[in-house]
């Protein structure tokens, strides 16, 4: 089952059962929108899990094009997702209703995860039962310039991933419409590595368990990063798997190594939160998100 529709000026989709198992809200990474290349990623999803997934346009990109608010550009000056996170979330939840009252697993790719990070350490924006932050980006400062050059490089194997796929020659993203400048700020903010932060600053607000999943070649989510990214974690209190699966960054693009890692990571995703308890305590939704 399948429900799209527009909030403001994000289109936003759930795919699966309203009555599954899970409550799984995915943030896309940069120049992803709604659109039948990313619904059919959500329904592996969705099926690997027994879940109803939801996903909403990042700003930036899409039908339209929806632009960043003022603010949530100037926060991105300062490596800051946080107005943006709650924009997503807020127009997931306006059409999701079970993301105002349930726990929710969270997923983010690439972009994703930064943007996940900053929802979960936001006090009551979202209550998160679990995160599987698949090929993270924000995990060091880095040159603007050098971090564009690794992502050039990555998209080079963009179209093999995405040959995997079946009717692979039909098997493409929509070709949305860019705001250049909302786009450029995105991927600035991803050089500032705030994303350990914002994992850290999440802790006081609420618990849940964290899989890090990284492709072993992949220059955007390297190994010595991510392993520092997990040390971090784990001396903060974290529950943490670090996932490490073969291939590149752009193995987001295969609907098998979507698969592959939806098995890899299924047991804790489906498995009871030990922190559930001690995270409903914690956690205070806002009067908005109460209801």
């Amino acid at each position: 089952m399948t429900d799209v529709a527009q909030v403001d000026d994000l289109h936003v989709a759930s795919v699966g059962a309203p009555d599954a198992h899970l409550n799984v809200l995915v943030f896309m990474g940069l120049r992803a929108c709604v659109d039948a290349f990313e619904l059919r990623r959500l329904e592996v999803l969705a099926e690997e899990w027994d879940a109803r997934v939801t996903v909403v346009d990042t700003p930036g990109y899409g039908r339209g094009a929806p632009r960043l608010s003022r603010s949530g550009r100037t926060g991105l000056l300062r490596g800051d997702f946080t107005e943006v996170a709650r924009r997503m979330v807020n127009a997931a939840a306006e059409f999701e209703p079970a993301l105002r009252r349930l726990p929710a697993t969270i997923v983010g790719y690439s972009l994703g995860t930064s943007i996940a990070a900053a929802a979960a350490a936001d006090p009551g924006l979202v209550r998160v039962r679990h995160m599987v932050a698949v090929e993270p980006v924000a995990m060091r400062v880095c040159n603007p310039v050098r971090l564009l050059s690794m992502a050039r490089s990555e998209d080079a194997y963009v179209a093999d991933y995405r040959m995997r796929n079946p009717d692979s020659e039909n098997c493409h993203q929509s070709d949305g419409s860019a705001a250049r400048t909302d786009l450029a700020l995105l991927g600035y903010a991803l050089s500032r590595g705030g994303l350990t932060r914002d994992l850290l600053r999440s802790r006081p607000v609420q618990r849940f368990g964290l899989q890090i999943v990284h492709g072993a070649d992949s220059l955007l989510s390297p190994k010595s990063k991510v392993a520092q990214l997990v040390s971090s974690c784990r001396r903060a209190g974290f529950d943490v798997r670090d996932v490490t699966v073969e291939g590149r960054h752009a193995l987001w693009q295969s609907y098998s190594d979507v698969a592959s890692i939806a098995r890899r990571t299924g047991d804790l995703v489906r498995g009871q939160s030990q922190n559930e308890d001690d995270n409903h305590q914690r956690w205070r939704a806002r009067p908005e998100l109460a209801n």
